[in-house]
């Protein structure tokens, strides 16, 4: 749990919007910044940059009103004490500003994590996430889509101006912007590195019940991706029988060891992340 480069500038850029106001971290947030990441990141000049922990440059640097943190255990000195496996009580202090930064990944009742946030902030609130998305495997228990997040924290649910990006942990100088989905598709996101999400939305309005499903099974649940199907030409549909003839002909004249390594390479660089058409990159 902590803020790396990434986290930083997302905080910065968190901060060109909004205000933190009262700020809870999920766990004690340390500091993993070296001295050429503060000097690129402006720190030189706060001597709390050479803290253990966020709190105090969260309120010097980007005019945090308070900050508190919350924790299954007072080993880090958190404020707070709380299984996150476990429901919050109603009478839980509310917070202008959630930040989940690698905290979530390592709970078990991950869904049960995300109520107690959603809980845990205010109405007009931010909520923050950066954890890991792929190829991190066993890092914490989990790791998160981009399309998790599109349904938890989507309109229907009382959220807005919900934001996301995905960042290479070995590239400190560019994000990828994750645009939504068409509805009945898959966002599916595939690399040779680690890469983390990034997740900013504002809780507008308080539900006692969400709504979280895949689209493309609501498409299905509704016909709607038959009824699209269906709708299709005939030529477009033949032409990719043909294509896909050609393509397993192709395959069948190699030895299968080395058609399957083929296919899987096809199949990994289709999906690789810097080629999704729903990602926009962008540089520092």
């Amino acid at each position: 749990m902590g803020v790396t480069f990434h986290e930083f500038k997302f905080l910065e850029y968190f901060s060109n919007t909004y205000d933190f106001g009262d700020v809870l971290t999920l766990g004690k947030q340390e500091i993993i910044l070296d001295e050429d990441d503060k000097k690129k990141l402006n720190l030189k000049n706060y001597d709390c940059a050479k803290d253990e922990y966020i709190d105090n440059l969260l309120k010097e640097k980007f005019s945090a009103q308070s900050v508190k943190s919350i924790d299954n255990s007072s080993f880090e000195g958190a404020d707070l004490i709380h299984d996150f496996n476990k429901p919050i009580k109603e009478n839980f202090e509310k917070f202008d500003t959630i930040l989940d930064f690698g905290t979530s990944e390592h709970i078990f009742n991950v869904n049960q994590s995300f109520n107690n946030i959603y809980k845990l902030c205010k109405s007009g609130g931010n909520i923050l996430h950066s954890l890991p998305a792929n190829n991190n495997c066993g890092h914490g228990f989990w790791q998160f889509s981009p399309e998790l997040f599109f349904s938890l924290y989507s309109e229907e649910n009382g959220f807005s101006e919900t934001e996301i990006f995905i960042f290479n942990t070995y590239d400190k100088y560019s994000w990828w912007k994750v645009k939504k989905q068409i509805s009945g598709d898959r966002l599916e996101i595939s690399s040779n590195s680690p890469l983390y999400i990034l997740v900013k939305t504002v809780k507008k309005l308080e539900k006692n019940e969400m709504q979280v499903q895949q689209s493309d099974y609501i498409e299905r649940w509704n016909n709607k991706i038959d009824r699209q199907l269906s709708k299709k030409s005939k030529l477009s549909i033949y032409w990719k029988l043909i294509k896909d003839g050609l393509k397993k002909s192709g395959y069948n004249l190699l030895p299968k060891k080395i058609s399957d390594k083929i296919k899987g390479k096809n199949i990994i660089e289709k999906s690789d992340f810097k080629k999704n058409k729903n990602l926009e990159k962008i540089v520092f």
